[in-house]
């Protein structure tokens, strides 16, 4: 069943910088998190801690791995949902801001 998302999330490319672990990009941004693509993903309940690169600024934030898909092939890769849970204060107000100068890149939700 198909359930429209209370914040939309834009289609923005954006590096994730996770500790430990080589940068990751996004697949699409809302103000209460992203969906990224990465090889191995996390499992879901993982807490996760990092910093996103917005507009030449390192924006420091804490979220969850909510969900999880994964993907055989030549390595195994996947994609993964984080939910934020603690955020910049002005994080929405810069997001919001770069998808007007950049225009509206909404995704699709079709199944």
């Amino acid at each position: 069943m198909y359930l429209p998302r209370a914040l939309p999330r834009q289609a923005h490319r954006f590096a994730v910088r996770l500790r430990g672990m080589l940068p990751v990009y996004t697949r699409d941004v809302s103000p209460s998190g992203f969906q990224a693509d990465m090889l191995q993903p996390m499992q879901p309940g993982t807490p996760v801690r990092g910093t996103l690169a917005l507009e030449g600024a390192e924006l420091p934030f804490e979220g969850e791995v909510v969900w999880t898909r994964q993907y055989a092939g030549e390595h195994m890769r996947g994609r993964y949902g984080v939910r934020f849970t603690s955020l910049p204060s002005d994080f929405t107000r810069r997001l919001l801001a770069y998808g007007q100068r950049q225009g509206r890149r909404l995704v699709r939700w079709f199944r």
